[in-house]
């Protein structure tokens, strides 16, 4: 056998959690190659430049500051100091009294606060009595036992009532996941809430935090210069979808249908069905696991729009639609208001989003029937009926796992089911949202080396 070999791993999907896990693995001195299907580097991050020097993004739109370990990435990648925070949340719901401010202390799981909710008027009486009755629910509340889950929208309505649910969680939490929050697992999708559900605390008597919130922050050049310095001088293999890995003794072969390549270990950085097929032969139990589960398609449709007819009709910084309006728009976000490197640009621009699973419709519509959709949906809730300048479509087709009851114990059984030294990372597994992906591709990392020395004799 060869002596003083580095350890080799390749790592399948250079997205975001597949670069995290890259670039760590890199670092800590093993030999790393990552094979992309695509044609560029970062999965769901698509930074388009509409104009000279500005970029705005079609897939994931900004990162999450608040989660563990982000800032201290962002300082080591040197991207710390370019930050671009987004402004405040100063949203619109609608709501059956038409559009209302989101309210202070609102967030996808639900209220912290009663008394913004109780101003903003997004609520009758009769569902904000029900929700006052919270703390009382609380203490006579079961604790969730350990090991078992709920849906974030039946724990939510036993604690509010089914009007907070449907006006504040539905919204915001749904149109994050592209679910339905009655099927939306509490663990994996809002575990801030889990000690009040298996502790029997109020969700509105809660300590405020003793530091201000952390925003949400992009760059200049978008989220492309957060793909860009991950890459770093990573071995990425564009243009290269695996299409077999196979267990060679104590080593993995790695195929892309052109190419072989012998490797140590492999980390699966992919959706969950591309995951599940190059699973079939290593793991069966880990491919039916991942192969059943459930994903959304969605469409991002961005319009610029005459800025003095914008300023006219759109208020604050986005507006958000329930699922049981109806709507094939499910958000609008105003980014020449939401992003400050955005604003005094030619245009107004406007990001529209549709998409959820369960609804078909996408499938069936061309991107203009899309575009005349969503513009008329936007004219009805906002009053906005100018014609667009410029209209850029990108679609998702499957992008967004349904993180349903029971997901977190499904992706234990899938990884106790794999061959040592093959990972599993991403949005499927542990969840939606860039500083999601960071974490799990982090994680990956870290778990493989603890059990792959640097160097193999």
């Amino acid at each position: 056998m060869e002596s003083d070999r580095r350890a080799s791993v390749a790592v399948v999907g250079a997205g975001v959690s597949g670069l995290a896990a890259a670039r760590l693995l890199q670092r800590a001195g093993l030999s790393v190659t990552v094979f992309e299907a695509g044609d560029h580097p970062g999965g769901q991050v698509h930074t388009l430049e509409i104009a000279s020097g500005v970029h705005v993004d079609v897939g994931a739109e900004a990162l999450h500051l608040a989660a563990p370990g982000v800032i201290d990435l962002l300082e080591d990648l040197g991207l710390a100091n370019s930050m671009v925070a987004a402004r405040p949340l100063d949203g619109r719901l609608l709501t059956t009294r038409g559009l209302r401010p989101l309210p202070a202390g609102v967030g996808p799981a639900g209220p912290s606060r009663l008394g913004p909710v109780l101003r903003s008027g997004t609520l009758g009486w009769a569902a904000l009595a029900r929700a006052g009755l919270e703390p009382v629910v609380a203490r006579a509340s079961r604790p969730l036992p350990a090991g078992r889950d709920v849906s974030v929208g039946d724990f939510v309505t036993r604690r509010f009532g089914r009007q907070v649910t449907a006006t504040f969680v539905d919204p915001l939490l749904g149109s994050l996941h592209a679910g339905d929050v009655g099927r939306l697992s509490l663990r994996a999708c809002a575990p801030a809430l889990v000690p009040a559900a298996t502790g029997r605390r109020s969700l509105v008597l809660r300590r405020p935090p003793r530091h201000p919130a952390l925003g949400f922050v992009s760059w200049p050049g978008g989220l492309g210069e957060l793909v860009a310095a991950l890459a770093g001088e990573l071995d990425i293999r564009t243009g290269s979808p695996v299409t077999a890995v196979t267990a060679r003794g104590d080593r993995f072969e790695v195929s892309t249908g052109v190419t072989s390549t012998t490797v140590d270990a492999v980390v699966l950085a992919l959706p969950a069905h591309p995951a599940s097929k190059l699973l079939t032969d290593l793991s069966p139990a880990a491919a039916g696991v991942l192969g059943s589960g459930e994903v959304a398609s969605v469409a991002t449709v961005l319009i610029s729009v005459d800025p003095a007819a914008a300023r006219a009709h759109l208020q604050g910084t986005g507006v958000l639609m329930p699922s049981r309006q109806g709507r094939l728009l499910k958000a609008a976000t105003h980014l020449s208001d939401k992003w400050p490197h955005l604003a005094g640009h030619e245009g107004y621009w406007v990001r529209l989003s549709a998409g959820r699973a369960g609804d078909d419709r996408l499938a069936t519509l061309s991107d203009d029937e899309l575009v005349s959709h969503l513009l008329r949906d936007l004219h009805e809730v906002t009053g906005l009926a100018a014609e667009p300048t410029r209209v850029v479509v990108r679609r998702w087709p499957a992008a967004l796992p349904q993180l349903t009851v029971g997901h977190l114990d499904r992706v234990c059984a899938a990884r106790a089911a794999l061959p040592d030294r093959v990972l599993l990372a991403g949005a499927a597994v542990d969840g939606v949202g860039l500083a999601s992906a960071l974490r799990s591709g982090s994680a990956a990392a870290a778990s493989l080396l603890r059990t792959e020395p640097q160097e193999v004799t």
